[in-house]
């Protein structure tokens, strides 16, 4: 038993060890990027971007006829309930708004989006949980987006 403890401390001796910075070496400082500094500013999605029209309620999101390439996102909310509800979608870029709209009311922001499928919310507490959750799916291209709907249709029997 004594023999293992003193195995033990020797290899966390060795280890230690090799944790620590080499003779003349200097710990290195993480690299402070301010806002505005050429090359600091936060990645942007670029591209054509588009629009969609979102009916919601309580407690749904009604997304239709969407075809959504990487950019600016134009987003309508059309309330249908008697009740506040908004529309954040989950990790959109800096800069992005959150459009929302009292009951019986229409909203509009611009949502900033990559290629890939977004998460939309409401934040109200306790919305998302009763349903208040979809998924947007914005493409890379508008060849991509219009090979989507294609298939979509011809799925569908269109």
């Amino acid at each position: 038993m004594r023999l293992r403890l003193l195995a033990v401390a020797a290899a966390a001796a060795l280890l230690s060890g090799c944790a620590s910075l080499p003779d003349g070496a200097v710990e290195a400082s993480p690299l402070l990027c301010p806002a505005g500094t050429e090359g600091c500013d936060p990645v942007q999605p670029v591209g054509p971007g588009g629009a969609i029209t979102m009916e919601i309620g309580n407690f749904f999101f009604d997304v239709t006829d969407q075809l959504l390439v990487t950019g600016p996102v134009d987003v309508t909310v059309v309330n249908v309930s008697d009740a506040y509800h908004n529309a954040q979608f989950l990790g959109s870029a800096d800069g992005s708004d959150i459009p929302e709209a009292d009951g019986g009311q229409t909203g509009t922001g611009t949502v900033l989006l990559f290629p890939g499928e977004w998460t939309v919310i409401c934040t109200v507490p306790g919305h998302r949980a009763a349903g208040m959750e979809a998924v947007v799916t914005v493409y890379a291209t508008a060849d991509e987006a219009e090979a989507a709907r294609a298939a979509a249709e011809s799925s569908a029997g269109m």
